[in-house]
């Protein structure tokens, strides 16, 4: 029996690579552009309710591109981490697959389920992709009050539930990475909460020097939204510098990217 070479090469590994689609980017590419450039075609009525009733199979066209592209990148997200299982490579975190369906991405879900056989005997993940849009339609219905359009109503739901929803999964992995330290984990939950309170107050005052400029009835409801979107955008800017300062981004306990077995 020949003897083995000891300077043969070992067998190359793997090679592996982070997947493109990662939280933060479907929270760029697939909310902040489409729905800032939607909001943004709306003019500058107040709340849009007025312009919305007026040319309804405006809202509904775009409701309908935009939840076609959010199913259409679902479904491409979802293909992605199959690709990714089957290789053994570096995998799409959870967080983000139950994110997309926030964002009305749960039709593209399914689909991509039954036609790549992908996660289907994974229960916990199915309750939470269920649990997640659940949740989304609840809010929109329950929380929000009636504009006189439902196609309004699921743009705003979907604008406040995904905001909330991303926001909260930040914050989360920033708790758990700096659980260690209590000091910096204190300094950030105290800039967040003044983040936040300070946004709040400025969004809803805004809202209400704005309806008195107009001699308008101040609506509970609007001042609610102003300080609700206020304070999510405040938080959202400032999860992405603290992100940043810190060196955190991709690197979050449950966020992206998930590490194969046997990776350095």
């Amino acid at each position: 029996m020949p003897e083995a070479n000891p300077n043969a090469n070992p067998p190359a590994s793997p090679r592996r690579s982070l997947p493109f689609w990662s939280l933060n980017k479907i929270y760029w590419l697939l909310y902040i552009i489409p729905l800032a450039a939607w909001f943004a075609m709306d003019g500058s009525q107040m709340f849009f309710f007025a312009n919305d009733q007026e040319h309804p199979e405006r809202v509904w066209f775009k409701l309908g591109v935009y939840l076609f592209l959010v199913n259409v990148i679902s479904l491409f997200v979802w293909a992605e981490d199959k690709r990714r299982a089957a290789r053994g490579d570096w995998r799409i975190s959870e967080n983000t697959l139950v994110y997309l369906c926030t964002l009305g991405g749960l039709p593209g879900a399914l689909l991509a389920m039954r036609m790549f056989h992908h996660k289907t005997r994974s229960r916990w993940l199915q309750l939470r992709l269920f649990g997640a849009f659940g949740c989304l339609v609840g809010f929109t219905f329950l929380v929000l009050p009636g504009s006189g359009s439902p196609a309004n109503a699921a743009r705003w739901g979907i604008c406040l539930f995904s905001l909330f929803w991303w926001n909260l999964s930040i914050s989360e992995g920033i708790v758990r990475v700096h659980s260690g330290n209590r000091g910096t984990l204190w300094r950030y939950l105290a800039i967040l909460a003044a983040v936040a309170a300070v946004f709040v107050g400025l969004a809803a005052g805004g809202v209400y020097l704005y309806e008195a400029s107009k001699d308008r009835a101040h609506d509970p409801w609007d001042l609610a939204r102003a300080a609700v979107i206020g304070a999510g955008l405040a938080l959202s800017i400032f999860n992405e510098v603290w992100l940043s300062k810190r060196d955190l981004r991709g690197k979050l306990p449950g966020w992206d990217p998930v590490a194969p077995e046997g990776a350095k």
